[in-house]
């Protein structure tokens, strides 16, 4: 057995599951979520939820399988989309940091007041599934150029839309125990690894276009 290989294949898992977890930041989302299903009884809840972390998980894995080809319709280069998606990622990472973020806009939280169905807008997306994640899939799927790194990468997918059902299922419960202190506090630690991988992204894209 290559271990060689085996660390690379883990090293890729494990960081794409932590990018993508840190990017939807599911902790950041309990207030605003449970704000939007406070009429509901828990059987609508349960229903929303499930609806919800199923629409977000089928977008992320779609853009996982097409990759940059809707960008290279346009003509877009890689380097260029790794480095606008470094932008991207250091931006919404650092308005983390600095309890910035917001999931959604006033406006969008006042319509998901209005729907009767929240489950794809404004949770599905851009709560769960927002350009940021967006973004974050396609950059890794870029890294993968094989069926076992796309296996991994919708692996990686999987595990982090269940552990935002089961977080969104025990909101009640974690905003009792931390409160939105203790919630901005994580929200703040996933913010400082997001600015690191962006700029990360930054420094490969710029690479590529000097052949450093």
């Amino acid at each position: 057995m290559d271990w060689t290989m085996v660390k690379g294949e883990w090293a890729y898992f494990t960081g794409a599951f932590i990018t993508i977890f840190f990017i939807i930041d599911p902790f950041a989302v309990i207030p605003t979520y449970l704000s939007l299903t406070e009429r509901y009884s828990d059987q609508e809840r349960r229903s929303v939820r499930m609806r919800a972390v199923l629409i977000a998980f089928g977008l992320l894995v779609m853009f996982a399988i097409s990759g940059t080809t809707f960008f290279e319709f346009f003509g877009i280069t890689l380097p260029a989309f790794q480095i606008a998606g470094g932008i991207l990622l250091f931006a919404l990472g650092f308005n983390q940091v600095n309890a910035k973020q917001e999931k959604v806009s006033r406006i969008e939280n006042q319509e998901g007041m209005e729907k009767q169905d929240i489950s794809v807008f404004p949770l599905a997306m851009p709560m769960l599934a927002g350009p940021g994640a967006i973004s974050t899939v396609i950059l890794l799927s870029t890294k993968t150029g094989s069926v076992l790194r796309l296996s991994e990468l919708t692996l990686a997918i999987t595990i982090c839309m269940t552990f935002t059902f089961i977080i969104l299922k025990s909101s009640p419960y974690l905003l009792k125990l931390l409160g939105r202190t203790g919630l901005n506090l994580l929200s703040r630690i996933m913010g400082i690894i997001l600015t690191a991988v962006g700029i990360q992204f930054v420094i490969n894209g710029i690479r590529e276009v000097a052949h450093i």
